[in-house]
């Protein structure tokens, strides 16, 4: 029976690891914006470079991005709009084909939420 445990304990741990580290591609994104402002739709690309993560958001005609580490099952991106007028930072927790994260931008008291799910 102990065995029995520690296969399963061991299974999860390393699919939930494998699923993490396999966060490249392109996402659908939805999103909440802070304090009742609205929600909003696009695209997320996530690029692995090296030991970071390159992330680019498409919402409607503006384009913002970011760098992002990885953490276990925590996706950790600072951001900005490609001006560079402002940032923010958005934390994920992984789960299997979707992140799920919220997120806050300089300046603000609240935060908003948004979900990406792969493509």
């Amino acid at each position: 029976m102990k065995h029995l445990v520690l296969a399963l304990f061991l299974l999860i741990t390393f699919s939930t690891l494998a699923a993490a580290a396999d966060i490249e591609g392109v996402y659908a994104c939805k999103g909440t914006n802070p304090g009742g402002g609205g929600s909003y739709e696009g695209t997320v690309a996530i690029v692995k470079n090296g030991d970071v993560f390159n992330v680019t958001w498409n919402i409607g005609a503006q384009i913002y991005t970011g760098v992002g580490l990885l953490e276990g099952d925590k996706f950790s991106v600072g951001y900005s709009d490609v001006q560079k007028t402002w940032f923010g930072v958005v934390v994920y927790k992984i789960l299997d084909k979707t992140l799920s994260g919220t997120w806050a931008m300089q300046g603000g008291n609240k935060t908003g939420i948004e979900t990406l799910t792969k493509k």
